[in-house]
């Protein structure tokens, strides 16, 4: 029913994958952010155990922090225009 790929045409396959995942490489090494967002997920897959925690944590430490910013902001924006 099901036919087996030729061995060829898994190595070629087996090639193309390796090229992609080397061009896919190259870019995040090329972006700063992505290679630090990559960095970020590694550790919260090491830390899936203490998601329960961490994940409301971290969202928390966002809020707080984003709207500590966004009132620097609205600050300086607002001796900006006087």
């Amino acid at each position: 029913m099901f036919k087996r790929p030729e061995p060829e045409d898994s190595g070629q396959e087996r090639r193309w994958l390796r090229q992609l995942k080397a061009v896919i490489e190259t870019q995040i090494a090329r972006r700063p952010f992505l290679f630090q967002m990559r960095a970020v997920a590694r550790q919260l897959r090491y830390e899936r155990e203490h998601w329960s925690v961490l994940i409301p944590f971290l969202l928390l430490v966002f809020i707080v922090v984003y709207r500590r910013e966004r009132a620097r902001v609205l600050e300086l924006a607002r001796r900006l225009s006087d």
